[in-house]
């Protein structure tokens, strides 16, 4: 049996072992706090720039036949709703998009999310989100293959599959919450945010067979990620997520050093170079680049579960782009550090 065909049979077979766990499972992505409001509502609109978009793209396992490619894209922004002047409203909005495997088993969501952040004291911030989204989950048929069309010698793609689904697709309404407390220091470098966020409140059903459905279970994401300056050049970064949904939980820890190569305004240029454990699972080099009003992420998983034989330990690339736009602010008008 070549070495291709033997992949086939372990990536199928892991597939197999594992469908129940991977439909219950959500998307994710390595560098989760240069995506922050795809972990937490909470943190939309909260940093010092007005605006943010970001777009975040990930290629995972590309090197067995059970490939996944994610694609996120998100924009959020601030605004003065109530006309305070140490609090805000942050608005944003989120696409997703997933697909893996020979099935294209695909999810897409758009979600709109909001959130409230509280000047509570000097450099302490108090945020309450939401988000609610529509989702559509979908896979390809006739591009699956099942064990009744085996006939004891050879696959026969003639014979009935045995499966009698009622439909390929299904639409559903998403919601979810989110709590954060942001620490800031008066000159922006130095910033930690932790916080709670629980997805998919109104376990949503997923129904591809009458008379059935499969629930999303709750998923809920506790985070803190942080930077500390440590000297005028150099800066700490640290983070850290835990995440909890059924049966399966992650844990990914990090840290990367940021070294200022300029900070003269609207030149600034830092880099960054550090990595990430996602336990039992990935090894995660990360080299990070911030330009002006420009940042970009680039993360390799490599491969350390029990599914690396199958992925010669290739997890896959990861890259997210992030575009910033801070307005001028008049020096007579009191506000808060953020906004």
């Amino acid at each position: 049996m070549n070495k291709k065909r033997t992949l086939y049979y372990l990536s199928s077979l892991f597939l197999l072992l594992n469908w129940n766990t991977l439909s219950a499972q959500d998307i994710h992505f390595s560098q989760y706090w240069n995506t922050p409001i795809d972990i937490s509502p909470a943190l939309v609109g909260v940093d010092k720039e007005d605006t943010r978009v970001f777009g975040a793209y990930k290629s995972q396992w590309q090197s067995v036949p059970v490939g996944y490619t994610t694609f996120s894209g998100a924009m959020d922004t601030k605004w003065n709703a109530f006309n305070s002047s140490n609090g805000f409203v942050g608005l944003g909005l989120l696409f997703n998009h997933d697909q893996a495997g020979d099935g294209d088993w695909t999810l897409t969501d758009v979600s709109g999310l909001f959130s409230y952040t509280q000047q509570l004291s000097t450099g302490i911030f108090a945020s309450v989100g939401g988000r609610i989204g529509f989702g559509h989950r979908s896979f390809k048929l006739q591009d699956l293959t099942f064990d009744n069309q085996f006939n004891g010698e050879f696959f026969d793609p003639g014979i009935a599959t045995g499966e009698n689904f009622t439909d390929t697709q299904t639409f559903f309404l998403d919601t979810g919450i989110g709590f954060n407390l942001h620490l800031q220091k008066d000159d922006y470098r130095s910033k930690l945010d932790v916080g709670l966020a629980l997805h998919h409140l109104n376990t949503p059903s997923q129904n591809f067979y009458a008379n059935s459905t499969i629930d999303i279970p709750i998923r809920k994401d506790f985070y803190a990620m942080g930077v500390l300056k440590l000297k005028e050049k150099f800066d700490l970064l640290a983070n850290g997520l835990f995440r909890f949904q059924d049966n399966y939980q992650e844990i990914v820890l990090g840290a990367a050093l940021r070294i200022h190569l300029n900070t003269t305004k609207t030149k600034e240029l830092a880099l960054d170079l550090g990595a990430n454990v996602r336990t039992g699972d990935a090894v995660l080099p990360y080299v990070g680049l911030l330009y002006h009003q420009w940042r970009f992420g680039f993360t390799y998983d490599i491969n350390t579960s029990p599914f690396s034989p199958a992925t010669s330990n290739n997890g896959g690339p990861e890259l997210v782009a992030i575009y910033t736009i801070t307005k001028p602010k008049a020096e007579t008008r009191k506000i808060c550090p953020l906004f």
